[in-house]
């Protein structure tokens, strides 16, 4: 791929890094103090490219050629969703490339959690009380609600999928993920 790429949520590294040792040009952005850390720890040679910021808070003098965000944007209600795709959209050259994951409402949320909004198009939002999330205020979306989401600024570039996982025991049910590459306009 070519051109000048924004990841954001790098975490640790564990999907940024085989990235850019594939050749894309990708500058890593977390708000986590701690895996900005340690990808410099375990990757020194890409602390260049690597900030650590808020997405609604990082500048760029030059808009992307593409970003990738897998599992990043579902966090928050309803409204800081939508402001996560604008910002993307504002980032975005036109003709540029979205690269997205976020969670389905088909879901079966799994960890003890409220749901704290519920919106007529299908999609949710809950505040975990327990597990890794716990406090967290995480978005579950409908392809309908996604679909209107991007709608302002963005095309499909290939259908929208949904990949759905089986947990295995003792957990119950599974999990959903929509996945899907969208071209700015």
């Amino acid at each position: 791929m070519r051109g000048r790429g924004l990841y954001v949520g790098c975490g640790n590294g564990r999907n940024y890094v085989p990235l850019v040792d594939a050749g894309l040009r990708l500058i890593g952005l977390d708000v986590s103090k701690e895996a900005i850390a340690q990808l410099r720890a375990g990757h020194p040679h890409l602390t260049p490219d690597l900030v650590r910021a808020d997405f609604h808070d990082f500048q760029s003098e030059l808009p992307f050629d593409y970003i990738v965000a897998i599992q990043v944007f579902q966090h928050g209600i309803a409204a800081a969703v939508r402001s996560k795709f604008a910002r993307a959209a504002k980032l975005l050259r036109r003709g540029g490339l979205l690269f997205v994951r976020v969670n389905s409402a088909s879901t079966d949320v799994y960890h003890s959690h409220r749901v704290v909004e519920r919106g007529d198009r299908g999609g949710f939002t809950v505040r975990y009380d327990e597990g890794p999330k716990r406090g967290l205020a995480i978005r579950f979306l409908s392809l309908r609600e996604l679909r209107e989401t991007l709608d302002p600024w963005f095309t499909p570039l290939v259908p929208t999928r949904e990949q759905v996982a089986s947990r295995t025991s003792p957990q119950r049910g599974s999990w959903a993920q929509w996945e899907g590459v969208w071209v700015r306009r």
